[in-house]
């Protein structure tokens, strides 16, 4: 193992700084095939709760997106956090979502939320109107 790999860049060792500069690169495109792995879980996973076949891994496919999101620092989309349930993993649906709409006090102001309540797990997200 060269001095390198073990100190990290520096600017005395001069060659140093052209090999972080291709690993920095290398990382970019890992970022982006790991954010297709994402969107790849996810799709896969929304597609076997639509045609209801029995798949006991939905829920870890879900898990598994959001923990690699997770690891690369990336933010899922909205529109994919309102379709999974942040507690077990649970995609929404009619049959287990409890959508209301409730009122609340933030601030002294009267706001507007939408509340889901998913029925798997109890959990209760809410977003602002």
């Amino acid at each position: 193992m060269g001095a390198c790999q073990a100190f990290g860049p520096s600017p005395n060792l001069g060659g140093c700084t052209s090999l972080f500069r291709v690993m920095g690169e290398n990382m970019v495109k890992n970022k982006d095939s790991i954010k297709q792995k994402i969107f790849l879980l996810i799709d896969f996973a929304i597609f076997e709760n639509e045609n209801k076949k029995i798949n006991p891994y939905i829920k870890r496919y879900v898990k598994l997106a959001f923990e690699l999101a997770k690891k690369i620092n990336y933010r899922i989309p909205k529109e994919t956090h309102k379709l999974v349930c942040k507690n077990c993993f649970e995609i929404r649906t009619i049959e287990n979502t409890k959508i209301r709409i409730t009122k609340g006090k933030v601030n002294h102001n009267l706001k507007r939320y939408l509340s889901l309540h998913c029925l798997s797990c109890g959990y209760v997200k809410k977003i602002s109107i």
